[in-house]
């Protein structure tokens, strides 16, 4: 099943670039702790979903971590799903960057590039805002001092529209 939905999005390639005003795409993925787990993003509809893409070597990723983590337990109680996306080939290489940078938020991974093709990943970390509709309203790439009021303003924000 798991073989099929990615040949699926590999053969999907570029044509589900994201873009703000775009569909969050209903897709699965393996979580990073439990590969027999899939943690699938149409389930999340109803929250608000931040998506994002992250890997070991990428240093403003190891700022933006703990910065997302502090947001899913601010803001996870009123609807917010963060979701960290892991783009390192080998799943040692991110177990051991969550030994000096732990988060609490649901991680999946991406080893064969299919999500992040998906998504048309540009940057790293790149992330994906979507409201409770599952509508990408925000795609914000890379990571640097203004990042994180521009995110909390942003997450406020669609946290606080009608369902």
């Amino acid at each position: 099943m798991r073989a099929i939905a990615f040949m699926a999005l590999f053969a999907a390639g570029g044509a589900w670039a994201l873009d703000a005003g775009a569909p969050l795409p209903a897709l699965a993925a393996p979580s990073l702790d439990n590969p027999a787990r899939q943690v699938s993003l149409a389930s999340m509809r109803g929250d608000v979903v931040y998506v994002d893409f992250w890997a070991s070597w990428c240093g403003p990723c190891r700022q933006s971590m703990p910065l997302l983590d502090g947001f899913q337990k601010r803001f996870g109680a009123r609807g917010l799903r963060v979701i960290g996306v892991n783009k390192d080939v080998s799943a040692a290489d991110a177990q051991r960057f969550l030994r000096s940078v732990p988060v609490g938020f649901t991680l999946v991974q991406d080893a064969g590039d299919a999500l992040a093709r998906a998504f048309d990943v540009k940057a790293m970390p790149s992330g994906y805002l979507a409201d409770r509709h599952g509508v990408v309203r925000y795609v914000h790439r890379g990571f640097n001092a203004q990042s994180e009021a521009a995110l909390e303003r942003e997450i406020t924000a669609l946290l606080e529209e009608k369902p």
